[in-house]
């Protein structure tokens, strides 16, 4: 090494508060002294056989390892084992060379970062050393940023997944494989593979890039059958500028924002739907009253004055329905355990029954229902109501468990359906009734479905209609033989 060239010192590269460390191997024992008191100054310099460091703790700890033609020839293997010990970090090797011989040789290269010919200055030696040195600080840093990533990458509770240009999976962590329910490493395989993902899911995932090439952001939301349920899953895509035709695919659960849009929209539709239906319906009462009253107006006859307030009382009727249908659907209140013998008793009072008779069945004492009071308390009224405007005046109407045990039928021995579709009874302002408004039943239907429960309309056994709600009642029937 020439002791001519610039004696300043540079400043030290080092990896954050920590100074970078300089295996010095060389074969000449006073070259090495010499080199080994230079480099002291910037940089913690090993030697192997001094205070009883061996290669291989040398190899653990030094960020560039310095050698001369001799060490290196006893040491080549030694040299390619250090290189490929941490693969994810650059290991730079510096050889100083005398030999054209050596510097030419092609395997060389393979475990040699660079070469110096000696004898060389200070300053080109230090400057060739810092280089290598800045380029493995920038190694660490990259890193400790996958790792970081990596981490991120695996612990994140939103499902992850790397795919390649082709769609296959070439990377996953552990919320994806539990979501859609695979045990072991899913990479080679493509998203249609998976039974969680519908074909329309799988496209929008892997939509293709835009036409002008960009690097491109997109997302869609999914559905995904998993295990026991089918979720909504917000697809959020980037490419990965660090690996080209890659793209991070992250799964956010969106499952409830997803049923609240659609609850949304249902309320729209119901809302559109009652504003359609109150129009027409309201429309023809309306008319009546117009004409009834133009002819009030000229001759003072009474019963033109009594066909206005029928007409009006008409349309305060189907205004008071039709406003109970808007606010019902899936909007219902607070859920309690009700004795439904009781309030079934209360609703029956709240009717107009004129001779009707309520007939409740033994097996439904000490029966409860869970939902909302006062919901359930109008699913019967309305039940009720229609038994005697399609039953008479007289009509009887019975209450009982269904043969299950879990569900509730109300009958009445009136006149039955007389043909009619039973579906058809439970669309918005479908009546048979003279003076009925054609929404009790939908109504009915509506808090049913509310509370997951089913409405379904047959031929009671005398004749009469029954209506049996599903699912209602909590529990096993107490009255049932035990084994």
């Amino acid at each position: 090494m020439s002791e001519h060239g610039d004696e300043r010192q540079p400043e030290t590269v080092s990896a954050g508060d920590e100074r970078l460390c300089v295996g010095v191997v060389l074969g000449h024992d006073q070259n090495r002294a010499l080199l080994t008191e230079w480099l002291d100054d910037t940089y913690d310099v090993l030697t192997p056989g001094a205070d009883g460091v061996t290669l291989e703790e040398l190899a653990e700890r030094a960020d560039l390892l310095l050698l001369d033609e001799r060490a290196y020839e006893r040491h080549d293997e030694w040299v390619a084992d250090y290189r490929e010990r941490e693969a994810s970090l650059f290991s730079p090797v510096l050889l100083l060379a005398s030999s054209d011989e050596l510097w030419a040789a092609a395997d060389v290269w393979s475990n040699v970062d660079d070469v110096v010919a000696v004898p060389v200055q200070k300053a080109v030696l230090r400057a060739r050393i810092d280089g290598l040195l800045s380029r493995r600080s920038l190694s660490r840093k990259l890193a400790a940023s996958e790792d970081r990533f990596r981490t991120l990458f695996e612990t994140s509770p939103d499902p992850a997944i790397v795919v390649d240009g082709d769609g296959l999976v070439v990377d996953s962590n552990v919320a994806f494989r539990d979501l859609v329910g695979v045990t072991e490493s899913c990479h080679g395989q493509s998203l249609d593979a998976f039974d969680a993902f519908t074909p329309e899911a799988v496209e929008a995932m892997c939509a293709t890039a835009d036409d002008d090439g960009d690097a491109r952001s997109s997302s869609a939301v999914v559905s995904v059958q998993t295990a026991t349920e089918r979720r909504y899953v917000e697809c959020n895509a980037d490419d990965l500028a660090t690996a080209p035709g890659h793209r991070i695919l992250i799964l956010r659960d969106v499952t409830e924002r997803v049923h609240h849009e659609q609850e949304l929209q249902r309320q729209v539709d119901r809302l559109d739907e009652f504003a359609g239906v109150l129009a027409h319906e309201i429309r023809n009462p309306l008319g009546i009253a117009s004409g009834w009253l133009d002819q009030a107006k000229r001759t003072g006859d009474p019963e033109a004055f009594a066909r206005v307030e029928a007409a009006h009382e008409r349309m305060g009727d189907l205004i008071g329905d039709l406003l109970e249908l808007a606010r019902q659907g899936s909007v219902i209140g607070e859920r309690t355990s009700v004795p439904l013998a009781d309030l079934v008793t209360d609703s029956w009072a709240s009717v107009t029954t004129k001779n009707a008779t309520l007939d409740v069945a033994p097996e439904l004492a000490g029966r409860t229902a869970t939902g909302d009071p006062d919901r359930i308390h109008e699913v019967f009224a309305n039940l009720f109501r229609n038994a005697i405007e399609h039953g008479g005046p007289d009509v009887t109407v019975e209450v009982g468990v269904t043969e299950d045990g879990r569900g509730v039928y109300v009958a009445d021995d009136g006149a039955g359906f007389g043909g009619t579709d039973p579906d058809q009874l439970f669309e918005s302002g479908y009546t048979t009734a003279k003076n009925g408004t054609g929404f009790g039943l939908a109504i009915v239907e509506q808090i049913a479905d509310a509370h997951g429960w089913t409405v379904t309309a047959t031929d009671a056994e005398g004749g009469g209609a029954r209506f049996e709600l599903g699912g209602v009642l909590d529990g096993d029937d107490p009255t049932a033989e035990r084994a």
